[in-house]
């Protein structure tokens, strides 16, 4: 059997496997954000705990001033991964959507080259029938 859209067909499968590794891409990145955001927070939650047992007992202005500008730096770092996240999040969303319609047009052609396989299979059966057929009426007729 030769399909003749067969071209077409391989393209639609590249497309689609570069579509699926475009997605793998991003999602990796998404998860790389998310891993950088929880070491953040986990790092903001650390100094917490620190600033707040210095603040106890003899109070040292110099590690209060730090420990302070060390958290707001820590705040602007985690509000700017988490623009970022919902950008790539945006960005996987995308990569998704491209993916499910390249994966829609492949189906579209391996469905008709389905439905042209069986079609030339049908006709084959029908080419063998009407062979033994006109086999059988001329055995007939010889009788």
């Amino acid at each position: 059997m030769s399909f003749k859209f067969q071209p077409i067909l391989n393209l639609r499968k590249h497309h689609e496997d570069q579509c699926r590794t475009r997605f793998k891409e991003e999602q990796t990145k998404l998860w790389r954000i998310d891993e950088e955001l929880n070491t953040l927070k986990a790092v903001k939650k650390q100094r917490e705990a620190e600033t707040e047992q210095l603040s106890v007992g003899v109070i040292s202005l110099e590690h209060l001033l730090s420990g302070s500008k060390y958290l707001a730096y820590l705040r602007q770092k985690q509000e700017e991964t988490t623009a970022r996240r919902v950008r790539q999040a945006e960005e996987v969303e995308q990569a998704r959507t491209i993916l499910v319609k390249a994966r829609k047009e492949t189906k579209v052609m391996e469905k008709l080259k389905e439905k042209m396989a069986q079609a030339e299979a049908e006709e084959r059966l029908r080419q063998e029938q009407k062979t033994l057929d006109e086999i059988a009426i001329t055995q007939i007729y010889r009788n």
